[in-house]
């Protein structure tokens, strides 16, 4: 079985990486961003297929990206899944790509051993009658971290126009998505090119725009940082009771990354709830 590979899908070129032995496990999303991110420990016991979605690679000439659905991903992730060979692997995803690793287990529990979800987009409705995420911030943020982002967002491009935009607009928003938001972490993306024009279709109502959490009884692994102020914590004290299997963690020197920012806890963590698979 190869360890790297190029699925094509509709012209998209999806690459993918393998690393590691173990427990199969696909991490969805940025191929070149993702194997920098989770601690290097999980190779010791996960065969982990590193992949790319369409949001990360161009979209080929003609191609109509308003026709992508949420169907279209989850096609794409059976797709390369066959291609690496991986029979019904824990599907891991941060941020965007963990709803989406929770919308694909909803959809086809069938096909996955798992969900690791870290600090997914909350669902629609999740933040009714609760604080607002930027009020959120700035009665709980110190005032090093509030001086921090002014001067960041300062710095901001003034409009997203290319990829390097859209990590330079990331990047302006490190006090509220990294603990640890003086730190560089810049080289994450190298290698990634953005595609815009996807990554909005991501959010559009015929694919991930205003989901619902839905009954899961698959078993999740949810991983929030108590310092995201992206998607705080408490956005999904409501919807993480629809998981009938759910091993809760909230990491307490975490933003909007518990891999990157505490490995050796994440790892262990995930470890321990992985053997009870």
């Amino acid at each position: 079985m190869p360890d790297t590979g190029t699925v094509d899908r509709d012209g998209f070129q999806l690459e993918w990486v393998r690393e590691g032995q173990g427990l199969p496990m696909m991490v969805l999303g940025a191929r070149h961003f993702y194997p920098r991110y989770f601690p290097q420990a999980l190779r010791r016991n996960f065969e982990i297929v590193f992949c790319d979605l369409r949001q990360w690679v161009p979209t080929p000439e003609g191609f109509e990206v308003s026709t992508i659905t949420r169907e279209t991903f989850f096609d794409d992730v059976q797709a390369i899944c066959e291609a690496a060979g991986l029979e019904r692997p824990i599907v891991t995803g941060q941020s965007q790509h963990g709803m989406i690793a929770l919308e694909y287990a909803t959809h086809f529990p069938e096909m996955v051993r798992g969900v690791v979800a870290i600090a997914p987009n909350a669902p629609a409705g999740s933040a009714d009658g609760l604080e607002p995420p930027e009020d959120f911030f700035r009665r709980d943020a110190n005032a090093d971290r509030l001086a921090a982002h002014e001067r960041f967002q300062a710095q901001r491009p003034a409009s997203v126009e290319t990829s390097q935009d859209f990590v330079d607009n990331y990047l302006a928003f490190s006090a509220m998505f990294w603990f640890d938001y003086t730190a560089d972490t810049s080289y994450l993306w190298e290698g990634s090119e953005v595609n815009l024009e996807v990554m909005g279709q991501v959010f559009a109502p015929a694919a991930f725009g205003e989901y619902h959490t839905q009954a899961l009884d698959v078993p999740v692994f949810l991983a929030l940082g108590r310092y995201d102020y992206a998607t705080p914590f408490y956005l999904w004290d409501a919807p993480r009771k629809k998981f009938s299997n759910l091993r809760y963690q909230l990491y307490d020197k975490s933003a909007h990354q518990p891999p990157y920012e505490q490995p050796q806890e994440f790892a262990a963590d995930l470890l321990d709830w992985a053997n009870g698979l």
